[in-house]
């Protein structure tokens, strides 16, 4: 069938893309006879009676109907675009062969690459995949162009290219046109093109495609967003290496955690973690702070001139009806700690929240997180005289680590002030998708809408118990033998627990034991036996009973010990032992360590002085024929000398 056959059986609307009010007038005009001489060929008229019409002959209607049904590179017809005037269906292509060019030759050369790669068709895919892949092949490097002509120019002479032949034999090497045949491939796919000249394009390039995700949130708590920030700062820490004796010591690369809920923006909760890296206990601390809504204000703000806005707070405080609201999922990123099964699986149960990840190294699918912490760093962290910038040459103050010691930048202070500034964000009108309110008042809105009514899902009953929720369950299997005189105990992280009931229970020895241990306090855990009888608090045994300390201490410290980095000042007590050598050490990282076990004492009512180590309150239960009873505690009844740490 002929050109003019097929265009009657075409429905030409389909094939319209050009919006003629958008062409010169000069343009347009001819624009528009042409497109008449297609509608009169698809409604079957004559040669003769269009060169009437329109005034075009019989071969120029031929040559435009050609066009007209021509494919472009995609597959689909040109239509009404191939009527533009000067618009081209087709690339150039060379029919006369390369010849050798004289010295002071101008041009001549036109269409030779398209040719070259004519003759050597494996020289596109090579060069194409390698200049796509380069990002992921040479990661952290700039993209140069002349470094990618070299690599084409290398692939050429693999395929047997000569010397004499294009490019070789020009004076310039044929280094503009490859790098226009670069751009071209870089050209013909913006996701490509964005993923291979840099890291930045990799990540912004995801942004502003115009494609929904997969969780795309509507209403408060659909979606809650969790990360970690590095502060750029330098702080003082105060140090009390004796009773009554302070020093200063200065810290820095500490971090900041929050949780903030994605359709308000508001901060449900925050905390700093001093340590190199955020661990998994410190991300269960914030996640749970979050759902409960146990923040309060800070009573040392006013001391410092610092004031809460009225109405001000986390939002869980502000509104205590969204407190133990269900989320619908936990946004988190890649790290090591939120991989961790008290994350992913035991808070993901107890609360009911599904998690996702995403892909590595894509921060934007957590824009409100990364924009609260952007917030943070230019609002207060940078305005500081000891900030250490986001990077070098990126806002570091001059002598950071001086000036922290001359203004007396202290890290409570610094700790106030951003608690303080945080609260009064929730509070504080914001433009976009708020709607020009504060996350305070849009959740209050959400849940004041008769149009359009929500319910916040409540968790259970029993989720809404701290204790439970911080709360490790672990098996244990009992330990001892009457034959070398070991007592029976269980083992948790190379110390022995034990009470006056199980130290006894011969018949234990071998079974398995429910263990429910404080990960805040591990001088008690709370043991039950296989038939669901509670043989109450097992103590540990030796120097880890006398302070109070974390499993994270308790981990550092048998790290210490194994690494024989750790000198024991204090036989009875490893837990100030470990104290001692962190402030003896003048390295920043022990400083963090420091800052951390400081809080950590003082949140159980000690000091990291040990001054005011108070002795803990034990339990014990005996086992007889009619149950488990509740008998007095012997402090002595256990030998403390040997240390307690089980190397089984």
């Amino acid at each position: 069938m002929n050109v003019r056959g097929r265009l009657k059986g075409i429905n030409l609307e389909e094939l319209m893309h050009v919006n003629p009010e958008a062409l010169q007038e000069n343009i347009r005009e001819v624009f528009a006879n042409r497109l008449t001489v297609i509608r009169l060929i698809s409604q079957g008229r004559t040669g003769s009676f269009i060169y009437r019409r329109c005034g075009i002959s019989n071969s120029e209607q031929t040559r435009l109907a050609n066009r007209f049904l021509q494919r472009d590179p995609e597959g689909r017809y040109f239509g009404d675009r191939a009527l533009i005037p000067q618009m081209r269906t087709t690339e150039y292509r060379r029919n006369a062969p390369v010849q050798p060019m004289r010295s002071q030759q101008q041009g001549g050369l036109s269409g030779v690459l398209k040719l070259t790669l004519e003759r050597h068709p494996t020289v596109a895919t090579e060069i194409s995949n390698f200049i796509l892949r380069f990002h992921s092949d040479f990661s952290g490097q700039k993209f140069d162009r002349k470094f990618i002509a070299a690599k084409f120019r290398s692939i050429l002479k693999e395929s047997g290219v000569t010397e004499d032949e294009w490019p070789f034999n020009h004076k310039g090497l044929g280094q503009r046109t490859i790098e226009k045949y670069i751009n071209e491939i870089l050209r013909s796919d913006f996701m490509c093109a964005a993923s291979t000249l840099g890291e930045f394009g990799v990540t912004h390039a995801q942004i502003g495609s115009g494609e929904q995700g997969l969780i795309s949130p509507s209403l408060p708590f659909d979606v809650v967003q969790l990360d970690a920030y590095k502060v750029d700062q330098m702080c003082i820490v105060k140090a009390e290496p004796l009773p009554g004796i302070h020093t200063s010591r200065v810290i820095d690369r500490f971090w900041l955690l929050a949780a903030v809920d994605t359709v308000s923006t508001g901060v449900l909760a925050a905390r700093f973690v001093f340590s190199s890296e955020v661990r998994a206990q410190d991300v269960e601390d914030v996640l749970i702070s979050a759902f409960l809504g146990n923040w309060k204000p800070r009573d040392e703000a006013e001391l410092q001139n610092l004031s809460y806005v009225p109405g001000s707070g986390m939002i869980g405080y502000v509104l205590p009806e969204t407190k133990g609201a269900l989320w619908g999922a936990l946004f988190l990123d890649n790290a090591m700690a939120h991989h961790a099964d008290r994350i992913k699986i035991k808070l993901k149960e107890l609360i009911g929240f599904s998690v996702s990840y995403g892909q590595l190294k894509r921060p934007e699918r957590r824009s409100i997180i990364e924009n609260t912490f952007k917030q943070i760093a230019e609002q207060v962290m940078h305005r500081s005289p000891s900030t250490t910038g986001s990077g070098p040459g990126f806002g570091r103050a001059t002598d950071a680590e001086s000036n922290a010691e001359k203004y007396e930048i202290f890290v409570d202070e610094a700790e106030c002030l951003l608690d303080v500034w945080l609260a009064n964000l929730n509070v504080t009108p914001r433009s976009g998708s708020t709607f020009s309110m504060s996350p305070v008042e849009l959740i209050r809105a959400h849940l004041n809408n008769y149009k359009v009514p929500i319910y916040l899902p409540a968790a259970r009953e029993e989720s809404l118990n701290k204790t439970k929720l911080s709360l490790d369950v672990e098996y244990c299997i009992v330990k001892g033998s009457a034959e070398s005189g070991v007592a029976p105990h269980i083992t948790i992280d190379k110390a022995r627990y034990t009470n006056k009931v199980l130290s006894r229970s011969l018949e234990l020895v071998g079974q398995r034991l429910l263990v429910k241990i404080d990960p805040k306090d591990l001088r008690q855990v709370e043991a039950i036996l296989p038939n669901g009888q509670s043989l109450g608090c097992l103590s540990v045994l030796g120097y880890w009973s006398k302070t109070a300390h974390s499993r994270i201490t308790r981990k550092l410290i048998n790290r210490a010990l194994r690494d024989r980095t750790l000198e024991i000042t204090r036989k009875d007590d490893i837990v100030m032992s470990f104290v001692d050598n962190l402030l003896s050490k003048p390295n920043k990282r022990s400083l963090l360590e420091w800052q951390r076990m400081e809080r950590e004492l003082s949140s159980l009512g000690q000091s990291s002085s040990g001054d005011d180590s108070e002795s803990i309150e034990r339990t014990a239960f005996q086992l007889t024929d009619g149950g488990v009873t509740k008998v007095e505690f012997l402090d002595d009844f256990f030998d403390q000398s040997a240390g307690g740490v089980a190397d089984e």
